[in-house]
């Protein structure tokens, strides 16, 4: 999936249009570490349903923008960063059968695991996959995401992708030629996915966990970071669990698109679920709402 901002550059452009829809969107909300992308990538996988990150694409502006020295929370640069946000082109490709990833890069624990499926990504036409999961890029994306023009941006295309619909000249910034495939459906998880990208989702779901179980996965994951990169790192598990509640409280409390259970939202909380335990749940959910409103998957 590639998307071309080049073409969305009218920034005032109001984002309360919803694109018309053939396809079963699952919307899946929640907080940083309770597990909703990998839990999304899999139910993707096992549905066969298209995976859309909004969040990743959210990070690779924050990349693009710290690389100008472009910072979210001077005025006078914000104009600057959502034009940016408008000309850079994004590409996201999801392989469900990814190669055991090299130990020389710094992710998440949750990619580590070969079988797991893996959402690489493009910023104009450089893979950014790891660099774009950086302590920098989490301490600036939500000064980027707070940002209303980057985010009407960013809603457009999203919306677009979750109907099916493809930037024409999507194979332009390609690392390798996109084969275009006929998914039954799509996933996108995010913070205001169900609330604001897709309100009329037919399924969505809100899942989080406490702040001590998130921070202890949190925790899981920099402990690999280090080991991946082969170094010797002290990790303070409470300053892990501090920067999480600060995520916390941005995400909820920014006055554009906060973090929030859309009110026809099931709510899984998954403090005590594996994440193999959540997407069975969430495939069940699935196919029961199929089934009940008739669609075929």
């Amino acid at each position: 999936m590639i998307f071309n901002f080049a073409k969305s550059n009218n920034l005032t452009k109001k984002f309360d249009k919803v694109f018309y829809r053939n396809l079963f969107q699952l919307a899946i909300d929640g907080p940083a570490a309770s597990g909703k992308s990998s839990t999304a990538r899999m139910a993707a996988q096992q549905l066969n349903f298209e995976y859309i990150d909004s969040g990743a694409m959210y990070r690779a502006v924050t990349l693009a923008a710290l690389r100008q020295n472009l910072s979210p929370t001077l005025l006078e640069d914000v104009s600057k960063i959502a034009q940016l946000a408008a000309t850079s082109h994004i590409h996201l490709h999801t392989t469900f059968d990814p190669p055991p990833l090299p130990l020389t890069h710094s992710i998440p624990s949750s990619s580590i695991t070969s079988s797991l499926p893996q959402t690489l990504v493009y910023l104009n036409g450089e893979d950014v996959t790891y660099e774009i999961r950086s302590p920098e890029i989490t301490n600036n994306v939500s000064g980027i995401a707070s940002n209303l023009d980057v985010r009407k941006v960013l809603v457009e295309k999203q919306r677009a992708l979750a109907s099916g619909i493809y930037d024409e000249n999507q194979n332009k910034f390609s690392p390798t030629p996109l084969i275009k495939k006929s998914p039954k459906g799509t996933v996108m998880d995010g913070r205001d996915v169900g609330t604001v990208i897709l309100p009329n989702a037919d399924l969505k779901i809100f899942v989080t966990a406490s702040a001590k179980v998130r921070a202890t996965r949190r925790f899981k994951e920099l402990q690999q970071q280090s080991y991946s990169k082969r170094i010797s790192q002290i990790i303070d598990f409470n300053k892990v669990l501090e920067d999480l509640e600060k995520r916390d409280k941005s995400d909820y409390e920014r006055k554009i698109s906060p973090l929030k259970k859309a009110n026809d939202a099931l709510f899984l909380d998954s403090s005590h679920m594996s994440v193999t335990e959540q997407v069975d749940k969430i495939v069940e959910l699935v196919l029961k709402r199929a089934k009940e409103k008739n669609i075929d998957l």
